[in-house]
């Protein structure tokens, strides 16, 4: 898909049609579109009712920052907030952290989102799973064993200053990188400011700056301008140092790392950096990928499809999969890019948001169960037969029912 200025719309075409090349126009006027998407998102906000969180609508980080806190405060015996990096513009980077407190380490899972900050489904699906973990705890025996077995480690917003320079006005709703320069003839440009002075490229991809294949020919660029900029060096941008060195001190805990992207609807594995290099764990790779993509099919019939990132999408160096891979020893390492495919892009209208999360919500309880029961793992559909994939409880006898129901019916991948 290409975006194309208005001034240059014309001739663009006409060049395409010199070629014979065809096209198809999926949006007249991209800005109308931003700016009805950001309308609709404040009616939304309107009838919020107040002391709930709003999982069908999009929300600014304050908002975001804040339901972490209250959902820490309101379920103490299960969720912490923790704090696992700073950002560029010294703003907190934060998780919760979902378990049962144990004397022994716990194997643990981790998630992150929002490392693009134009991806808002991200952000967004991710504060969904934490309330399905938080409120179907002694109800549902499935999200109970995994929270009672693991710790979850959730991080809705990696690009804090990008995502909150994504909403400071509509010309910058399409901004992945973060804010951070590094030029000491560059003022910057601050989230809550309408002027750059002196700076004309800010930002690096939180997405090419990890150690690990970092700067290759292919897969990122050295341009400061470029949406792939690698940054100077390996890990020089905070964020990544901050996220990078908790994992690390959790070596052989965290034994899942999702990374949640948009858009494209791929549940994706290592390698990213090479198409040709296949790992050594691609066998279990693609058996959990094919019991998480099953799981998501069922909910609302959605397909993702899955592969090794440099096979299904491109080339990516210095990426987090591959690092978390390949250096912090993770086996079972995936990039999800979530809804759609190719219609709405980033701006996922409003009526996506809970079906997106509810169909990822069974695919992550995939990934637990496979964590905690390993390669043997026999696939058990949950939620059985489909039948929570409204998001929500069902009745604790109907739900202990279908439970009994699916384990009888055990389906073998």
């Amino acid at each position: 898909m290409v975006t194309v200025g208005a001034s240059i719309a014309d001739e663009f075409k006409d060049l395409l049609h010199d070629y014979k090349l065809s096209f198809e126009i999926y949006v007249e006027d991209y800005r109308e579109s931003i700016e009805e998407h950001l309308r609709e998102n404040l009616r939304l906000a309107e009838d919020d009712k107040v002391g709930e969180f709003n999982f069908a609508r999009y929300h600014p980080y304050n908002e975001i920052r804040q339901y972490l806190t209250d959902t820490a405060g309101r379920y103490s015996n299960l969720a912490t907030v923790v704090t696992v990096a700073h950002t560029f513009e010294g703003r907190p980077v934060l998780a919760l952290k979902i378990g049962v407190a144990k004397n022994t380490p716990k194997r643990a899972v981790w998630i992150d989102a929002g490392v693009h900050a134009r991806e808002w489904i991200a952000p967004a699906t991710a504060l969904y799973f934490i309330n399905q973990l938080v409120t179907r705890y002694g109800h549902d025996q499935t999200v109970t064993d995994l929270v009672e077995k693991l710790d979850w480690y959730i991080a809705p917003v990696i690009n804090v200053d990008g995502y909150i320079y994504s909403w400071s006005h509509p010309a910058r709703r399409l901004w992945r990188k973060s804010t951070s320069y590094d030029n000491s003839t560059c003022a910057g440009e601050n989230a809550d400011t309408t002027t750059v002075r002196n700076c004309t490229c800010l930002g690096v991809d939180l997405n090419r700056n990890w150690d690990v294949h970092w700067g290759e020919p292919i897969g990122s660029s050295w341009d400061p301008c470029s949406g792939t900029y690698h940054g100077r060096s390996p890990v020089s941008e905070p964020e990544v140092k901050g996220v990078s060195d908790f994992i690390l001190q959790r070596r052989g805990e965290i034994q899942a790392y999702l990374s949640l992207h948009s858009y494209g609807q791929l549940w994706m594995y290592p390698y990213g950096y090479n198409a040709t290099k296949v790992p050594k764990d691609n066998k279990d790779h693609v058996k959990l990928s094919e019991i998480a993509t099953a799981a998501i099919r069922k909910v609302h019939g959605k397909q993702y499809q899955h592969g090794r990132v440099a096979d299904i999408l491109y080339v990516a160096t210095g990426n987090s999969k591959d690092w978390a891979y390949e250096k912090a020893g993770i086996v079972h390492s995936y990039a999800i890019e979530l809804r759609d495919v190719w219609e709405y892009g980033f701006l996922l209208p409003h009526d996506q948001i809970l079906p997106t999360a509810q169909e990822l919500f069974p695919a992550f309880i995939q990934v637990g169960l496979y964590v905690w029961d390993g390669p043997n793992y026999e696939y058990i559909p949950y939620p059985a037969s489909g039948a929570e994939s409204t998001g929500r409880l069902l009745d604790s006898t109907v739900y202990q029912w279908l439970l009994a129901t699916s384990l009888m019916m055990r389906i073998f991948i």
